[in-house]
């Protein structure tokens, strides 16, 4: 993808000036002005992160089929079908691949769509969500902040993606982490 490589070409070259900047400012035993370049970097770098995360939480990549949680509990009393809940955060790179490559597998799509209603959960949400009666609400701290509800679906061991699943009746019947290929996670979900 040409987009990849402009950003990379960009980001070396900012990289490579700030580089030949310091080198100088150190030589010159000028530390106050070194120490504003590398802060700036790190606000420049923090602020293009958050942009190409915006870009993906807004592409939503091979998730047509993939509903909002609240959404995904009220299919389930109609159809009475188990649930499974993608949680992920924007900044998650294996959280991306999985959207791309095992949620896009048609074989996998086919399974899931006849067998679960899916849900995609930002464990850094600022939402507020019912579930069982309670609300869970997002708390401030670590990098961008957790969601409640994230945190008990996964027994406070954040790690991304997580794979929740629910039962019809809402109660959690196992937590899958880290990425798995379609048939991988097909095969673990077949035997829940």
């Amino acid at each position: 993808d040409f987009s990849i490589w402009k950003q990379f070409a960009y980001n070396f070259a900012s990289i490579l000036s700030l580089h030949i900047a310091c080198s100088k400012l150190i030589q010159m035993k000028n530390i106050s002005i070194l120490a504003i370049l590398l802060t700036a970097s790190i606000f420049v770098q923090s602020c293009i992160d958050q942009a190409q995360a915006s870009t993906y939480s807004a592409q939503e990549i091979g998730t047509e089929s993939w509903t909002s949680f609240e959404n995904a509990i009220q299919n389930s009393q109609k159809n009475q079908k188990k649930i499974i809940v993608d949680v992920y955060t924007d900044w998650c790179k294996w959280c991306k691949v999985m959207d791309e490559k095992t949620f896009n597998d048609p074989q996998f799509k086919t399974f899931i769509e006849s067998n679960f209603n899916t849900a995609k959960l930002n464990a850094e949400q600022q939402e507020t969500i019912r579930f069982k009666g309670k609300n869970y609400e997002w708390i401030k701290g670590n990098r961008k902040g957790q969601h409640q509800l994230a945190m008990e679906l996964l027994d406070g061991q954040m790690a991304y993606p997580s794979i929740v699943v629910l039962d019809a009746d809402l109660n959690k019947l196992k937590v899958i982490r880290g990425y798995k290929t379609a048939a991988a996670l097909k095969e673990i979900l077949s035997n829940i």
